[in-house]
């Protein structure tokens, strides 16, 4: 009976809170966490309105760019058609091939100098904290330097030509592999680590049994992303004579040849995509992925990797831990006979792989004539010019400096925000599991393909022309670079999401974007708010870039300097930059350790 009484207790007190107006819904506390992140979304709406207005790009500077848009279409006009004089196709083919080998031979410098660092830098790899703090200083401190600035640098120690281009890109792709491959160590399996101790292994054969044997299929998709940015990269390296088409760029932009201009655009496009098909089929032949089409799944998707990179399967990895176990057995079975594994078709994939890019890396060595005499001779001279870039004083700290980092900083907010704008909504339709439709999957994809592909420094070369020199041309060329970029793991992200989670929601009736919102989005956030931070992370270095051709910023000073041999005026120039990136690349880690 009491029990009775108090259900009907229950039930009456429910019926007067209803009758009252107060519902029984129960919302999250505020703890100091969810306050924080909060706290740094308001922080980045108002950092985004400000930056708007900075850059130009308010109502009244989008209200001028639609009444020049007369000018504009005059431009485009002298544009088309593209194409490329017959007379220059022997150069500008000779110079694609010093490209995609610059790019290469770079890619495969930042991989034996970066896989090491990461290596050191990893908690459970190295024990001490003095070489981990160097490790992930140097890390840091090329990720932070944009690759143009270090093209700067090394033009000048080793003269025009494809060597400064190639140290270029490997000093700077250290930043990226370093980070990634420390990440990937540090979140290896520790079980074959211990079977491998617990049979007197000593430490190098902790390290390349226990530990790498776990990283391999990681590095092989570092390795393919790596190349693939560096090809997109390596053309804007020519604008200061580190070689590669991107001088022929530079040429026919400073003759006003728009056409020759864009039908050299044109090839480096269809040369990307080419060259990331083929990354893709080197990633299947040897890892085995697979994709999944109008929301059906052949195979389980990949887990990711904090940067957005996807995490190939564990095909290679268990390919080469059964290899050592079946060795050791073999060894102790038959100590006097001496047994090879067989030429399974697995086994020849990867050696027929592995003799391609060897090949190619010898062939990148050859072809572009990087001079390796030049490598000994003139590498002395660096020491005199670190001395030179070094400011003796105060006097390099101008109020113009102040006023241009403020735009860049300002450019770099103000295109991080148009490219989320835009991503987060095409997103949905570039995912296939969320895209209403197999035509829009596979024209959203191609969409931000060719987006993707396209350098940003010519796109700034356009706007310049179009709308005038200065930040408002540099935001809308960097915002239009970074929508490709993000799209693409912001997609990738989305095809992650549990099909189990969406099912329940979908069984309720609810439509197509109420499930996107309520069962898709929720599951993704947390990736979205990392990449969204990497994402500002590169847009900061890239908008020191496009201001190399007007684009407005830091970069037109910076190359100015460089020009003008105003070597302490562009060593406190790359401080400043540091300082920015590296103040911002802190930011984004508190932001994640906050938000995963």
């Amino acid at each position: 009976m009491s029990a009775l009484d108090t259900s009907d207790q229950r039930t009456q007190r429910n019926r007067n809170v209803e009758r009252s107006g107060f519902s029984n819904q129960i919302s999250r506390p505020w703890t100091l966490q969810r306050a924080q992140i909060w706290s740094v979304v308001a922080l980045c709406v108002v950092a985004f309105v400000w930056a708007i207005g900075r850059v130009g790009l308010s109502i009244g500077g989008i209200a001028e760019i639609i009444e020049g848009w007369p000018a504009t279409w005059r431009l485009l006009g002298r544009m088309v058609p593209p194409f490329i004089p017959s007379e220059d196709w022997d150069v500008v083919t000779s110079a694609a091939f010093d490209t995609f080998f610059m790019a290469f031979a770079g890619t495969a410098l930042g991989l034996v100098l970066g896989i090491p660092l990461g290596l050191l830098s990893a908690r459970n790899v190295m024990p001490w904290a003095p070489v981990r703090g160097l490790a992930k200083l140097a890390i840091v401190f090329s990720r932070a330097i944009p690759a143009l600035v270090f093209a700067i640098f090394f033009v000048r120690i080793y003269g025009i030509g494809v060597l400064p281009g190639v140290i270029a890109i490997g000093i700077h792709s250290i930043g990226m592999i370093g980070k990634l491959i420390a990440d990937a160590a540090e979140d290896i399996d520790p079980g074959p680590r211990e079977g491998v101790a617990s049979t007197g292994a000593g430490p190098m054969q902790d390290l390349s049994t226990g530990v790498w044997s776990q990283m391999v299929p990681t590095a092989i998709t570092i390795s393919l992303y790596r190349l693939e940015l560096d090809f997109r990269s390596a053309p804007i390296l020519g604008w200061v004579g580190a070689g590669g088409i991107g001088v022929l760029l530079r040429t026919y932009q400073g003759s006003l040849r728009y056409q020759e201009m864009l039908g050299v655009t044109l090839l480096i496009v269809v040369l990307v995509i080419v060259l990331e098909a083929l990354s893709a089929l080197t990633r299947h032949a040897l890892l085995g992925t697979t994709e999944r089409l109008s929301g059906k799944t052949k195979e389980a998707k990949p887990k990711r990797l904090g940067s957005g990179l996807p995490s190939p399967g564990t095909k290679i990895a268990d390919w080469i831990i059964d290899r050592s176990r079946k060795r050791a057995a073999l060894r102790n079975q038959f100590s006097s006979r001496r047994l090879t594994p067989p030429w399974t078709t697995e086994r020849v994939r990867v050696n027929a792989v592995s003799l391609i890019f060897s090949l190619l890396l010898v062939l990148s060595v050859i072809i572009p004539d990087i001079g390796a005499k030049e490598v000994i001779t003139d590498s002395g001279n660096i020491p005199e010019m670190l001395r030179r870039l070094t400011p003796n004083d105060w006097s390099w700290f101008t109020d113009r400096i102040v006023s241009d980092l403020i735009d860049t900083l300002g450019i770099g907010i103000a295109a991080t925000g148009l490219a989320l704008l835009f991503a987060i909504p095409f997103s949905f339709l570039a995912a296939s599991n969320t895209a209403p439709g197999r035509f829009v999957y596979f024209f959203s994809r191609s969409f931000m393909l060719l987006v993707r592909c396209a350098p940003e420094l010519v796109v700034a070369v356009i706007f310049v022309a179009a709308i005038g020199p200065g930040p408002r041309a540099g935001s809308l060329a960097l915002a239009i670079a970074l929508f490709g970029f993000i799209t693409k793991l912001f997609a990738d992200a989305i095809e992650e999401a549990r099909q189990g989670i969406r099912d329940g929601v979908t069984s309720t009736g609810s439509s197509r974007l109420q499930e996107s919102t309520t069962a898709v989005l929720p599951q993704v956030i947390t990736s979205k708010i990392s990449n969204s931070m990497y994402l500002l992370d590169v847009s900061v270095r890239n908008s020191a870039v496009v201001g190399i051709v007007g684009g407005g910023g830091i970069g037109f000073l910076m190359i100015n300097a460089s020009r003008q041999l105003e070597w302490e005026t562009l060593g406190g120039i790359i401080f400043c930059i540091f300082i920015v990136v590296y103040a911002i690349e802190l930011l984004a880690t508190w932001v994640r350790r906050k938000v995963t």
